[in-house]
């Protein structure tokens, strides 16, 4: 174990880094993570969370995810939920939820979204941010209607590109009816893209409200 004067000096140098100043909180961590792991609980775990805020800051995903579990267990088994003014149990899960996001990993952080909204339903920030994960999920009608409509914009560009080379100079009495025809096709291909989006919307929406309802009457 450092000595005391050692150790303050170290959580002094640490704390003496501009709080914003990301990166170097994550390299002096970095170059120190030996000296640190031995310090005090109080002391490593301020500067753990600091250093575990600052990897989600500057885009660490990944490494956020380990050190955040550790925030998230040492919070757990030291019966620690408000620290410096937050709930660090539910920061934590959000900053997780977020970085599961970011690495595109959608479903993994719906479940921790889920989670949270059970444990404080009437905070809006995960129902909010559920809603915009869930608007990332692509299911098999989304699928569907969106090559059903690229399949009539192509089919609409073909009797357009139809129209132009042999209609219109061969057989200029039909002009009107093939024109019609593939303006026609193009509409429907339209409706189906913003049908299919704002179904979506509306099934997702529904889904996390009702969530949200069953989880604010078990409370």
């Amino acid at each position: 174990m450092p000595s005391i004067s050692s150790t303050s000096k170290l959580y002094r140098d640490f704390k003496d880094i501009d709080g914003s100043a990301y990166h170097t909180i994550v390299r002096f961590y970095e170059s120190q993570a030996e000296k640190i792991a031995q310090l005090e609980f109080e002391t490593y775990f301020d500067i753990l969370v600091d250093y575990t805020n600052a990897l989600f800051e500057i885009g660490a995903y990944a490494k956020h995810l380990k050190e955040g579990e550790k925030i998230i267990r040492l919070s757990i088994e030291h019966n620690i939920q408000f620290y410096k003014g937050q709930d660090i149990y539910f920061k934590s899960l959000f900053q997780k939820a977020a970085a599961h996001y970011n690495l595109l990993e959608y479903k993994k952080a719906e479940y921790i979204l889920k989670e949270l909204i059970k444990i404080a339903p009437y905070n809006t920030l995960p129902i909010r941010f559920l809603k915009k994960c869930k608007s990332q999920s692509r299911p098999s009608y989304i699928k569907t209607g969106r090559a059903a409509s690229i399949g009539l914009f192509f089919i609409a560009a073909l009797v357009a590109a139809i129209e132009v080379m042999v209609i219109n100079p061969f057989a200029p009495e039909k002009l009107s009816f093939v024109e019609h025809l593939w303006i026609g096709i193009l509409g429907v291909g339209i409706f189906i893209l913003i049908t299919t989006f704002f179904y979506h919307r509306y099934k997702m929406n529904a889904e996390v409200d009702d969530l949200v309802r069953q989880a604010r009457t078990n409370k």
